[in-house]
């Protein structure tokens, strides 16, 4: 009997104020994303990371989660949900207080990568105890947009709080924000939140995660270091050993009997296309996010509270478009708002191909608003068809599956887009020396004044460029999956 034909109870008064206390540690992850990314010139002057150290700060905490999610909902589907949650919550608010205390980047790229083990545990969590409270399809979506729309209030918070306090105290005191509301979640966790696992028990799949992680990671790892010029030898082994492993992974999830990614859920176009297409607009989106404080910055000049500043209508838009998402479904179609959401996303990102050195922050505040509106319908569109179609004792691995996807594709952005970007500024600085702008801000203070003009004038320039090539190559690359995910839907 299919879910929209079963009656189920409806959600209890309890479960609407679970859902806030679910709500915050998704808002807390927003804003800690917000904060690094309006932290990075600051971090970059004083750790003096190599352009590679720079990426992996931003995105292996990334690369963490998207490895992790899929074991952390299947543990979480096995020993509880509620479990997983607070235990993430726990290693996350730990983790903060190391990073705010690393004394160089190695260090801040370790501690980081644990905050993502922490962010793992607490995702597929938060999703699925959703799934498991608000049974009824319309209570359901109302609860999922109010959960997207946290990570919209995560976004507005974010650049606000960020700017203020790398403003007034130090770039360090951005990962002093999460350890207090965790300890709030863990107190009021046991209180609020109920406990939910699966009636059957699977073990975990130990060589299918060994695989997914490794092979992530290498392939990562080569395409960054033939962005970076470096020696291209180990680069293409370590790209060569990466996509055998992603293979062996694919043909272990198809043969073993309790797989940690269930093959099977990607047959059905009316989910994959979604989530493909969604994986690539966050790619594009974690790409940008990771040039946007330093444009801002250090070629607008801003303080690191006016650029927090500038990031809020786009957060705002986030908002809006996600409380939208269900009235434009009931009206247009899971379909239509799909390729509508990536044609919207790809008109943003375009019109952000607008900046320069000298056009100020229109083109970007108007580019990220307009990305904004098509990003949220997308992603709440793909969740609600992930978990009305996922069965309610595996909720955790099918919220783990998308986060995955969404992660991956932010991660896998992230690396590409910020090593064309890196690869754009070094043709750009020809000569120059420096591997970033930032490091070419470091530089110039040790020169005479007029070497120091033209260095940061050449560094600007440059960092504009590799920035237009990344928002313009989106833009198309979008374009081009809302054509193909309006065609695939309509035949599927």
């Amino acid at each position: 009997m299919s879910e929209a034909a079963t009656i189920e109870p409806s959600a209890r008064p309890r479960d609407w104020v679970a859902l806030a206390l679910l709500v915050l540690p998704c808002t807390l992850i927003s804003v800690n994303s917000n904060l690094l990314n309006l932290a990075m010139p600051a971090l970059a002057a004083e750790l003096r990371p190599t352009a590679g150290e720079l990426l992996w700060i931003s995105d292996v905490y990334v690369f963490l989660v998207a490895g992790l999610l899929l074991p952390m909902g299947a543990l979480a589907d096995r020993f509880g949900r509620r479990r997983m949650l607070l235990i993430g919550a726990a290693v996350f608010g730990a983790a903060s207080v190391g990073a705010a205390f690393a004394p160089w980047a190695l260090a801040l790229i370790a501690w980081r990568a644990l905050i993502g083990v922490g962010a793992a545990m607490i995702a597929p969590s938060t999703i699925a105890l959703i799934r498991s409270m608000f049974r009824v399809p319309r209570q359901r979506a109302a609860a999922l947009g109010i959960w997207t729309a946290g990570f919209a209030v995560g976004g507005i918070l974010g650049p606000v709080i960020g700017g203020f306090l790398i403003a007034a105290v130090d770039w360090r005191a951005v990962f002093a924000v999460t350890p207090p509301a965790m300890v709030a979640l863990l107190v009021l966790g046991p209180l609020l939140l109920p406990e939910h696992r699966s009636a059957t028990s699977r073990r975990m799949d130990v060589v299918g995660v060994a695989l997914g992680i490794a092979g992530i990671l290498a392939t990562v790892y080569a395409i960054k270091q033939l962005a970076a010029a470096a020696e291209p030898v180990l680069p293409l082994l370590s790209g060569i050993g990466g996509v055998a492993l992603l293979i062996g992974f694919g043909l272990h999830i198809r043969r073993t009997a309790h797989p940690v990614l269930d093959a099977s859920l990607f047959q059905e176009r009316t989910l994959t296309v979604p989530q493909a297409g969604n994986a690539l607009a966050f790619a594009v989106l974690y790409g940008t996010q990771l040039l946007i404080g330093q444009y801002l910055q250090s070629v607008l000049g801003m303080t690191p509270l006016e650029a927090g500043l500038w990031t809020i209508p786009s957060a705002v838009a986030y908002a809006v478009g996600g409380l939208l998402a269900p009235r434009l479904e009931a009206r247009l179609g899971a379909p239509n708002v799909l390729a509508l959401g990536l044609t919207v996303s790809a008109a943003g990102f375009a019109i952000m191909g607008l900046v320069g050195t000298g056009s100020g922050v229109v083109p970007f505040v108007a580019g990220s608003i307009v990305s904004a509106l098509g990003l949220a319908p997308l992603y709440q569109v793909t969740t609600a068809l992930a978990m009305s179609t996922a069965p309610r004792d595996r909720a955790g691995t099918a919220g783990a599956t998308l986060e995955t996807t969404t992660n991956l594709g932010g991660a896998l952005g992230i690396a590409l887009f910020g090593s064309v970007a890196s690869a754009a500024y070094r043709l750009g600085t020809a000569g120059g020396g420096t591997q970033s702008i930032g490091d070419a801000a470091t530089t110039a203070a040790h020169l005479p004044p007029a070497q120091a003009e033209a260095l940061l004038e050449a560094a600007s320039s440059a960092f504009v460029d590799g920035f237009r090539l990344v928002v313009l190559s989106g833009a198309v690359l979008l374009f081009v999956a809302a054509a193909l995910t309006r065609r695939l839907l309509r035949s599927a």
